[in-house]
């Protein structure tokens, strides 16, 4: 039994036992007291024994749409204050349950705004395949590239002085050249030998080509001479100089013979230009140049399909009438003769162009495919170019395979495709070192039109591949190989190809 002891003078029941207290016991209960007075202070020094929330932190009742479990008590660690923080959960969107997307599933709205949509969507598909068809369907077709015309497929031939009983066939020749050497400018009829050749060469299936010389004619010269008022400037005059009492010509513009281009008429007491000693028409008048489009219309109603102009370099001059630059070193050639002299003045002057697009624009409008071509080699290729396009057509280039110097002829032949922008020109060849064959198999594949002999024998196989895509249309690479020994061209076009070698030795 435990003995009852008082406690600091308090008496103690009978009924009442004593205990001792542990040590443990009594340090509980210090720090048990001691945060209970802490805690009775801080109520104290606040002002109240209690702190009530406000009407804000109250709001939350059972109606509220935050779940309780999503409720935070915030705890102020500035005056110890309690605050329910909600409106974070309250703004978080987690998205629809199984369950309540399964609620509008068979909703009559959302079921008729998916069909409706689905059915926009495929009637919308459709539209646009029959649109892009019919895009297709009536967009312009890419027009092909149109047929080789009669003289660019060739070959052509040259007669001279023959008679139109002698001519029998064509022998494949598309185009034959026919020289005239008379006055261009007198008329002609029906009798003349000429113009049956020009109908017995249409009669063999074959097209006719006039060679002309429009530069000359006496027809108007008397009346130009004597001053008449409507052939004054048919030709070209200029009156002379003098170095005191000695009368010179215009200028120092030579050409045959080591003499001057200029010709003196007492009548006229001036001179006249004529480089071919006879008197040089002027093509700066208008009125001249619709002359001779009348001879080549005549022409054509005799039966001719193009025209050959000779000396067509020369048929413009220079209209200030300019000294011919000298060259000061040129090996062979003595002062006064004619290379002596550079021909800018004289030769292929820039506005020939204009000239022979006037004359071009008759032949196409008077004859289907009609050629309008020069005589000679252009030895200023811009002179007779028009926006990069040339105005006649198959110029000449002759000889290029005579010498058996492989990288000038590939260097030759870049200068005419690629810088010249020469497509389809005339090939003229006669080579002492190489086989005619072999320089008709060459001329043949190249781009171009090759001039044979009339009695020339045209391979069948030749002809063959010349029609081919890859010759008439196609790319043509040009190569000097085995030290510069071999020339060697490839044609292409597409999957179409021909390649050929021509090896000199």
């Amino acid at each position: 039994m435990t003995e009852n002891k008082p406690e600091d003078g308090k008496k103690v029941s009978p009924n009442q036992t004593y205990r001792p207290i542990s040590e443990k016991e009594m340090e509980d209960s210090v720090v048990s007291q001691t945060k209970s007075e802490s805690k009775s202070k801080f109520k104290e020094a606040d002002g109240a024994d209690e702190r009530m929330l406000s009407k804000e932190d109250t709001m939350l009742s059972s109606n509220s749409d935050i779940p309780l479990k999503d409720v935070k008590i915030v705890m102020s660690e500035k005056n110890g204050e309690a605050k329910v923080d909600g409106e974070e959960q309250k703004n978080k969107f987690g998205g629809m349950s199984k369950e309540e997307l399964m609620k509008f599933a068979n909703d009559p709205f959302w079921v008729r705004l998916r069909w409706f949509l689905f059915i926009f969507f495929w009637v919308l598909w459709a539209a646009m395949l029959v649109g892009a068809i019919m895009i297709i369907y009536a967009a312009p077709k890419c027009d092909p590239p149109p047929p080789r015309t009669w003289w660019q497929v060739g070959p052509l031939a040259e007669i001279k002085n023959m008679n139109p009983a002698e001519l029998k066939s064509s022998n494949g020749i598309k185009g034959l050249i026919i020289k005239y050497t008379e006055d261009p400018y007198l008329p002609v009829n029906e009798s003349h030998h000429v113009i049956q050749l020009l109908k017995r060469v249409k009669e063999i299936g074959a097209n006719a080509i006039i060679d002309l010389d429009p530069s000359t004619t006496d027809l108007w010269f008397n009346e130009s001479q004597n001053n008449n008022s409507n052939f004054y400037d048919y030709y070209i005059w200029q009156p002379p100089k003098y170095a005191g009492e000695a009368r010179q010509p215009p200028n120092n513009w030579l050409y045959l013979n080591n003499n001057s281009s200029w010709i003196f008429s007492p009548k006229r007491n001036q001179y006249y230009y004529a480089p071919l000693l006879k008197p040089h028409l002027n093509f700066r008048n208008q009125i001249v140049v619709k002359e001779f489009g009348e001879v080549m219309k005549r022409f054509i109603k005799y039966g001719a399909s193009g025209f050959r102009i000779r000396n067509g370099p020369l048929l413009l001059v220079d209209p200030k009438f300019e000294d011919e630059t000298l060259i000061t070193k040129k090996v062979g050639v003595d002062v006064g003769e004619p290379g002596f002299f550079i021909p800018s003045k004289t030769l292929n002057v820039p506005d020939l162009k204009k000239l022979f697009l006037n004359w071009k624009e008759i032949v196409r409008n008077v004859t289907e495919d009609g050629l309008l071509m020069v005589a000679e080699e252009l030895g200023k290729v811009q002179s007779y170019q028009e926006n990069n396009t040339l105005v006649v057509d198959l110029p000449l280039l002759q000889n290029i395979f005579a010498k058996p110097n492989v990288k000038a002829i590939v260097q030759k032949l870049n200068q005419t495709f690629k810088f010249d922008n020469i497509k389809w020109p005339l090939w003229k060849e006669k080579s002492s070192s190489l086989p005619s064959d072999v320089v008709t198999i060459v001329t043949n594949l190249l781009p171009g039109t090759t001039l044979v002999d009339l009695n020339a024998t045209i391979d069948p196989q030749l002809v063959k591949i010349r029609e081919s895509p890859s010759i008439m249309r196609g790319n043509c690479d040009m190569y000097a190989i085995s030290n510069y020994t071999v020339f060697a061209f490839v044609r292409n076009i597409r999957k179409s190809r021909c390649s050929c070698s021509i090896e000199y030795r």
